[in-house]
C-alpha cells in the first residue's frame, strides 16, 4: 500500500487544517518513505520532538515494514510485550490522533504505528466506541478476565493439582483424581504436550490455504484431543483447560499482545 493512499484515508476522517504531515526517508538502500502525523495543539510538542528524534536517528540499510521502526524507537527492544499500538484501521488512527498521539505510516505496509501506548490501549477494540457504554464496559471487563485465563489458566491447574490439593473442593478433587487415573505423565508434562500441540495446529492453520487451514485447525484439535483422551495420555480436564486457554487467547484484540501471552504461558507452567 502506498503511503499517500493511507494518508488520504486519514484525511477523509480528519478535515482539520491543524493535522500535520511530516515526510521522512529511511533506509540507505531502500529509501523508504515514512510519514509522521499529529494534530498540532493536541499532541504535545515534547512528544512530537521525541518521536521525530528517535525516528531521525535510525540508521539501517532497508526499512521493509513498520515493524523495523517499531523495534528501533522503543525504550526496551528486548521485551516481548508490544510497547506501541499497531493497527490497520484508519478510524483507530484518527481516534489516536485526537487523543494526542503521534501516528507513523510506512510506504508499502498497511500497518500504522501509534505512540505512545499503554496496556489499556492494547486491550481496547475499535468496536468499543461504537456500542453503548454498558455493553462496551462489560465486553472490556470480560476481555481482562479472559486475559488472566489465557495467561494463568494452565499454570494454575498444574500448581493446584500437583502441590495444593487442599484448595480444591472435595467433590471436585474426587472428580479430578478419577479423570487423571491412568494418565502416565505428571500434570506439567501433560500441559506442555497439549499446549505445544495446540500451538502447532494454530501455526499450521495459518500456513495452509485459507479453506483448508480452518478445517485442519478445528478437525485436528478435535481428533487429537479425543484420541489422546481415549489413549489415556491426557485427562479430559486438561483438554478442557487447554481449549479454554486457546479461546481466551483469541479474545485479546491485539495479535502482538496475544503472542506475548502465549510465550509467557509456557514459562509460568514450568514455574508452577
Amino acid at each position: 500500500e502506498t503511503v499517500s493512499d493511507n494518508v488520504a484515508l486519514i484525511r477523509r476522517r480528519m478535515r482539520d487544517d491543524r493535522l500535520r504531515v511530516e515526510r521522512l526517508t529511511l533506509g540507505e538502500r531502500s529509501r523508504t518513505r515514512v510519514v509522521l502525523l499529529y494534530l498540532m495543539g493536541i499532541a504535545t510538542p515534547e512528544l512530537v520532538q521525541e518521536v521525530r528524534t528517535r525516528v531521525g536517528r535510525i540508521q539501517i540499510d532497508a526499512v521493509l515494514g513498520s515493524g523495523y521502526i517499531e523495534e528501533m524507537v522503543e525504550d526496551n527492544p528486548f521485551t516481548i510485550f508490544p510497547l506501541l499500538k499497531v493497527t490497520e484501521r484508519p478510524d483507530v488512527v484518527t481516534a489516536g490522533l485526537l487523543e494526542g498521539k503521534v501516528a507513523l505510516l510506512v510506504d508499502g505496509t498497511p500497518h500504522a504505528v501509534l505512540m505512545p501506548s499503554t496496556l489499556v490501549a492494547e486491550m481496547q477494540s475499535a468496536e468499543d466506541y461504537y456500542h453503548r457504554w454498558p455493553i462496551s464496559s462489560f465486553v472490556r471487563s470480560l476481555r481482562y478476565l479472559y486475559l488472566l485465563i489465557a495467561f494463568l489458566g494452565p499454570s494454575i491447574y498444574v500448581a493446584v493439582t500437583t502441590f495444593h490439593h487442599e484448595l480444591i473442593p472435595t467433590n471436585l478433587l474426587v472428580t479430578l483424581i478419577a479423570a487423571r487415573e491412568g494418565v502416565p505423565f505428571p500434570a506439567v508434562l501433560e500441559a506442555l504436550m497439549m499446549e505445544l500441540t495446540m500451538e502447532a495446529l494454530r501455526e499450521a492453520g495459518v500456513r495452509l490455504p485459507k479453506v483448508v487451514g480452518q478445517a485442519v485447525s478445528i478437525v485436528g484439535a478435535l481428533v487429537i484431543g479425543e484420541s489422546a483422551v481415549q489413549a489415556g495420555l491426557v485427562s479430559p480436564v486438561m483438554v478442557i483447560v487447554v481449549a479454554l486457554t486457546a479461546i481466551s487467547s483469541f479474545i485479546i484484540p491485539l495479535y502482538a499482545m496475544s503472542l506475548a501471552v502465549r510465550v509467557l504461558r509456557f514459562v509460568l507452567m514450568i514455574l508452577a
